[in-house]
């Protein structure tokens, strides 16, 4: 099956320090690579302050992968994440299609050849748009009318 593109998003616990939130990025990482999933995209992990408490923590560190694999073995990958105690959320979605990963090449059409034009200033007399002054009566009479309507 062909592989598809991905992209997961993590909270982590806001309790660990600097070496153990590596250690928790190097255990994710590691069940990437006993499903086979190519890296593809890796953000970096920053701490931010939750909305609301989760499993009784305020702060967490964010960070998201981009990821490739086949749709079959998005079970293994959400088994082995299940039983890791500091991820308190994860989420996996497709990304839109302009962001994913393009494995074809577009056709290059020979038919159109392209020439380079210089660009030229444009003068006022070209554009035939004038500014004009508003008129000012019509506009006292329309503001007369609205002030008797009132």
């Amino acid at each position: 099956m062909e592989k598809k593109v991905y992209e997961i998003s993590f909270i982590l616990s806001g309790r660990l320090t600097e070496a153990e939130l590596k250690n928790e990025i190097e255990k994710i990482k590691n069940i990437f690579q006993k499903i086979s999933a190519n890296l593809l995209k890796e953000s970096e992990f920053n701490k931010i302050n939750l909305a609301y408490r989760i499993k009784k923590e305020t702060e967490a560190f964010f960070g998201y992968f981009w990821f490739e694999l086949e749709p079959e073995k998005l079970a293994e990958l959400r088994e082995g994440l299940a039983f890791e105690k500091n991820i308190l959320r994860y989420l996996i979605v497709t990304p839109p299609p302009k962001f994913r990963k393009v494995s074809t090449p577009k056709p290059q059409h020979k038919e159109f050849e392209y020439q380079k034009v210089e660009a030229q200033p444009i003068t006022a007399a070209e554009t035939k748009e004038e500014k004009k002054e508003p008129d000012y009566q019509k506009l006292e009479e329309k503001l007369e009318e609205i002030q008797k309507l009132v």
